[in-house]
Parts: structure tokens; sequence; C-alpha cells
């Protein structure tokens, strides 16, 4: 292929994919979609189902639930068509290379994770400084960090082929490969230390304890462990409830007559903006900046006070990490809860930290179950089989459900998710529980970041000796002494710096990469 050709070929392929993490999960470029459609472009539509449908079922079950980032489906299927059809329409030969271009594609995208941290660091000098505009153009410069990305691969595996792929693959050293996959399951204990930090750990830390406890012992999930600081929380206002009167949990009062600051035409802007809210995600804080960036023309409206409008975006810009869908009503309890904030100054900001890590979680848990695990896999199925027998209306079973999902629970997620926010605070006030409520979404917070932090940050030791004979594994050594040691460990060595230090989170990330690569290294991770 000419290099012109390679170019425009690349630049359409990557402008397809950035899709899947730039501007709105749309699905357009998964390979049964993203197959047909350029096999459509390049005139093999016929190859391009073959090669879709067929990359579509090997990566079926490959799905990147929670923070883990495996070989990329959406770059394996359109340059593996690309081949195909380049070949003279032999979907053999594109269906073969699909693994080793999508290996490499997991590599530059754990490069654009990590770059994206500048990113992050970037937005909070400039929400330091309370410049809007900059904030938005740093999340936004996301997008163009993963087109480049998704264009030198594409690029270079165009232009110089599909052995020049494969040799690069197998040229990596194994040592940074490794270092970089271990420094991305070390990185989220910093956006895990930050989000304690934002709680009265230091008071709540035994439902931290007890969090921990059981995801690594009892092997609970965030749902269900959600679910018990729920209930840990609703026992405590039940046992209270002799002494005051008063129960958070009674159905009361729903909040229809409260008088809110944000329309129709408010809750439309946070909306568009939510299809942008995986552009800057990485490996320290997650979607922070997604987060932040949608709840941008609600916090204007809200905060008239410049220190109070920074104090917010600061506040939104923490640790947040969702499903795409459910994601939103996050956003939308948060629009009720930092609509209070702004009326009532003497709220505290700790209750709108403590409510997303508290709903964050389980709703991630939720939405990965749902709507990857679940519907995405059925029409993917579908689709799938009938590309696999030439039929154009594959990639449409495909798309149109996935398209209703994205458009419609996003926009109910947030809208229902304002009005439970907006029920939830007026009983607040009503009841005067804001102390109490304080405390229940600290426990349910602190338990939901233990066990994210279970889920999230790994620190594997591969270290091994004989002694008198036998061989001794050191992980299975510290297992003994207590499961999750060290993650834990780290997590709280980063909270202790976050603590100490105003550059603690530099510090932290230093760390992250010193211990992920050197661990590889010298064979100790």
């Amino acid at each position: 292929m000419s290099t012109l050709s390679a170019l425009g070929l690349s630049a359409f392929i990557a402008l397809l994919i950035l899709e899947n993490y730039g501007y709105g999960y749309w699905m357009i470029s998964r390979p049964v979609v993203g197959g047909a459609i350029l096999g459509l472009l390049m005139g093999d539509l016929n190859t391009g189902l073959l090669v879709g449908g067929s990359v579509e079922l090997m990566f079926m079950g490959v799905l990147p639930i929670g923070g883990s980032v495996p070989p990329n489906a959406q770059i394996a299927g359109l340059i593996g068509t690309a081949f195909a059809i380049l070949s003279g329409g032999k979907p053999e030969i594109g269906i073969v290379l699909a693994m080793p271009v999508g290996i490499l594609a997991q590599f530059l995208i754990m490069l654009a994770w990590n770059v994206n941290i500048y990113l992050v660091h970037r937005a909070d000098k400039y929400i330091s400084e309370g410049n809007t505009k900059k904030v938005e153009r740093t999340h936004l410069t996301g997008l163009i960090v993963f087109f480049v990305i998704f264009f030198i691969a594409t690029f270079f595996a165009l232009r110089f082929g599909s052995e020049w792929v494969s040799n690069l693959v197998a040229s990596l050293p194994a040592w940074l490969n490794t270092g970089l996959k271990a420094t991305s399951t070390i990185l989220p204990a910093v956006g895990m230390a930050m989000l304690i930090k934002m709680m009265d750990a230091k008071k709540y830390w035994a439902f931290l304890l007890l969090g921990f406890v059981l995801a690594e012992y009892l092997k609970l999930d965030v749902l269900a462990i959600s679910l018990m600081g729920l209930a840990i929380a609703a026992g405590v206002f039940s046992l209270s409830k002799r002494e005051d009167g008063e129960n958070i949990f009674a159905d009361n009062d729903n909040g229809e007559n409260r008088e809110t600051l944000l329309d129709r035409k408010d809750l439309k802007k946070v909306f568009f903006r939510s299809f942008f809210s995986m552009t800057s995600i990485n490996y320290e804080r997650y979607c922070n900046l997604g987060f932040c960036y949608a709840m941008i023309p609600a916090l204007k409206k809200f905060y008239k006070n410049e220190e109070e409008y920074k104090e917010a975006l600061a506040r939104n810009n923490e640790f947040f990490n969702c499903h795409p869908y459910t994601g939103n009503a996050v956003i939308g309890v948060t629009l009720a809860l930092e609509e209070e904030k702004s009326r009532n100054q003497q709220m505290a900001p700790e209750i709108i930290s403590s409510t997303k890590a508290a709903l964050m979680g389980p709703l991630s848990g939720i939405g990965d179950s749902l709507f990857k695990a679940t519907f995405m896999t059925i029409f993917a199925a579908i689709g799938a089989g009938m590309s696999l027998n030439g039929n154009f209306l594959g990639p449409i079973v495909f798309i149109v459900p996935n398209v209703l999902l994205n458009v419609f629970s996003r926009w109910y997620f947030i809208k229902y998710g304002y009005r439970f926010g907006i029920k939830l605070v007026s009983k607040i006030n009503e009841s005067n529980l804001i102390d109490k409520f304080v405390q229940a979404a600290t426990i349910v917070g602190l338990m939901v970041t233990a066990a994210m932090v279970v889920s999230f940050v790994k620190l594997p030791i591969a270290l091994q000796f004989i002694s008198a004979g036998k061989k001794v594994v050191v992980q299975e050594l510290l297992d003994q002494i207590l499961p999750g040691l060290l993650p834990v460990a780290v997590t709280l060595i980063y909270y202790k710096i976050l603590n100490k230090s105003q550059k603690g989170n530099y510090i932290c990330i230093v760390l992250s990469f010193v211990i992920g690569i050197f661990g590889k290294l010298f064979g100790i991770l």
C-alpha cells in the first residue's frame, strides 16, 4: 500500500476507533460493525462481514471490565479487515493477524492512559486558577492523544505489513511490557488514596477494614459489599430512631415541591457532555476529568462565587470510575447535592465525595454485568452469526439496540438520578439529618473503596527461593500472613504521603512506575 493511501485509511480507522474512548462509546468500531463499514469503503463488503464477524466472536469474552485493558478488539477487527481485503479477499489472513494487532494496540492504549495522567495534573492547575476553558480543552486533548495512538498503530501496520506487526510485538522488551502492565495495576492506589483522604477515614477506619475483610476473605463483590454497607448504615439509624424519632429512610417526602436550579435544557447540556466521559481516562483517577467536564455547565449555574466554584470543580475532579451509562446516575445525584451545597454553605463537602464513592462501585458492577456482559454479548452473538453467513443485516442487528441503549440509558440515568438526589436532599433538610447522612455515606463509601482497592490494585510478588530443600514462594507466605497485604499497604502509604506532602500526587505516581518497571526488571514482581 502506498504511503498516501495508508495515511488516508489510517486516519479513517483512527477516527472510527476513537469513539470507543473519545466520543460516545457508540460501538460502531466493534469488529462486527467496523469490519462491515471498512469492507464497504474498500469495495469488499463480504470480506468485511466475514472478518468482522469472526474477530467479534474471538473477542466476545474479552471485555474491559473495571480498569482492565485487554487486547483491543476494535483495532484488531479493523486492521484485520484491511489486511484481508488488501491481500485479495482472504479472510483467514485478517483473522490470524487479529490477536497480535490487538496485543500491540493494548500496549499503546496503556501508554495513552499514562499520558493522560499528565493531562489530569494540568487540569488540576487550571482548576486552582478557575480557568474553565483550559480545563475543558485539557480534557478534550484526550481526543488527540487517543487519535495519535490509534493512527500510529494503524499506519505502521498498513504501511509495513503483517510481518512487521508480528515482529514488533515479539521485539518489545518483556520487562518494559510487563513492567508497564504491573504499573497500571499499582497506579489505581493513588486514586483510591485520594478518595480515602476526602472522607473521614480516621474516624470511620473500622468500615474500611470491614470492607477489606468482606472483599478479600469472603470474596464478596462491590455490589454485595455496598448493600451490606447500606444495611449497616440503616441499622445504625434504626437503633438511634428511638432517641430522636427521625429516620432518613422513611418515605415521607418526595421533594416534588422543591424548587430546582436546573431545567431540562441544563440537564441536556450535562447529558451531551457525558458522551465524553472517558476522553481523558487514565490510570490514576480514571474518568475523573470526564465527570468534571460533564458537571461544568451545572456548576457554573450553581456557584457565582469564584472560590466556591473552584472548590466545586476540584471536588468533582476526584477519582471516578463507573460504566459510562450507569455513571450518569452518579452525575444526576451529584448535581442535586452540588445544588444543595450552593444553597447551604454549612453542608459538609464530604457528603458529595462519600456519596459518589458509595454509588460508583455498585453502579459500575451493574453496568458492566448488564450492558457489557449481557446485552452487548447477546447482540454481538446474533450479529456476528449473521455476518458470518454474509448477511449485511448482522451489523445492523448489533448496532441499533446498542445505540438506543447508549442514548436512552444515559438520559434517563441523569434525569432520574437528579430527581432521586433532590428527594434525598429534601429529606435530609426537613429531618435535619445531615450529620447522619454524612455518616451513612462515609460508611458505605469507605467499605466500597476498600472493595475497589482489592479489585483494582494488584501487586503480586514473584520471588521464590529454596530453604531447607523446599521451594518457598514469597507471595504464598504473604497470603498466609494477610491476603491482599501489599495492595492495602501501598494504598495506605500513598494516603500518608498525600496527607504529608503537597506534591504527594507526583511522588505516588513516580513510585508506582519505579515499583512496576524495576519490580519486573529484577524479577521481584
